[in-house]
């Protein structure tokens, strides 16, 4: 057997080790994009709980004011007793 037989022989066996490896290297490319989408989102969630918190502390802040102005309201119409 020549040495290109040989180099022609272990191509041919080699070539279904390369087959796999490829498939296995596109697999892994999937599950990176899988992951990189997964971080996106948690990202996002993230995101949103800053926002929701930030506009539950407006919206309490809101409130706080609200009562406070009601409070005073009824206690200079003598409806509310000032607390000593």
């Amino acid at each position: 057997m020549t040495d290109n037989e040989m180099l022609e022989a272990m191509k041919t066996l080699l070539k279904p080790i390369h087959i796999k490896l490829e498939d296995i290297d596109n697999r892994i490319s999937n599950m990176d994009n899988r992951i990189s989408n997964m971080d996106n989102r948690i990202s996002n969630v993230e995101n949103e709980i800053t926002n929701l918190r930030y506009e539950m502390k407006r919206g309490f802040r809101k409130t706080e004011d609200e009562i406070e102005t009601l409070t005073e309201a009824l206690r200079a119409k003598g409806i509310l007793p000032i607390a000593k």
